[in-house]
């Protein structure tokens, strides 16, 4: 009885440890070997692994044609997503722009976007609104990725960014549900 109890508890705690994981994420010149992951492939495998739902939030999105063909499979499988993006218009210094062009029409017709309306921001000592500057994706309450990286070409291959990519019910579902209150309460409007 004590050996099958012991033997219980291993699997217990074994069980915990593989479904509780912090992995760092990279993009940006080598440095030799390294253990870290590329944004691109994180991104990629937490959109991946949705089954019910992906909420997807970048300040820029841009010429990322492997997510968007991932965001649309999955959308195929059923998965709910929310997009969450700076401004449907322009974006500060770069004149026009487009988030539903910069996510195509395939996202755009199986997502619901939403963005950060500029009459709701507050405003600094500088007289500029602040941004929406956050970069995460978080999957089924399990999955986060959270990155300094924008959802654009130039982040996923030149730029230095920094990630990290956790697995744990807690931190994925927290990030979830912020954004869903943000959303029901107005502070998020959507395209």
């Amino acid at each position: 009885m004590v050996a099958v109890s012991l033997q219980m508890v291993a699997h217990s705690v074994r069980a915990q440890r593989e479904s509780h994981s912090a992995e760092l994420v990279w993009t940006g010149p080598d440095a030799g070997p390294t253990a870290f992951r590329r944004t691109e492939q994180a991104i990629i495998q937490v959109l991946d692994a949705a089954r019910n739902r992906i909420t997807l939030i970048s300040f820029a999105i841009y010429k990322i044609p492997k997510v968007v063909e991932t965001l649309v499979r999955a959308a195929g499988r059923g998965v709910l997503l929310t997009v969450v993006v700076e401004t449907p218009d322009r974006i500060a210094g770069q004149g026009e722009y487009s988030t539903i062009r910069a996510l195509g029409p395939e996202v755009a017709a199986c997502s619901t976007v939403y963005y950060w309306p500029g009459e709701d921001r507050l405003v600094g000592a500088n007289g500029k609104a602040g941004l929406l500057h956050v970069k995460c994706a978080a999957a089924d309450g399990e999955w986060l990725f959270i990155s300094s990286a924008n959802l654009t070409r130039q982040a996923f291959t030149i730029n230095m960014e920094l990630g990290i990519l956790v697995r744990d019910d807690g931190s994925a579902t927290a990030v979830e549900r912020h954004f869903d209150r943000l959303i029901q309460v107005g502070r998020l409007q959507p395209i």
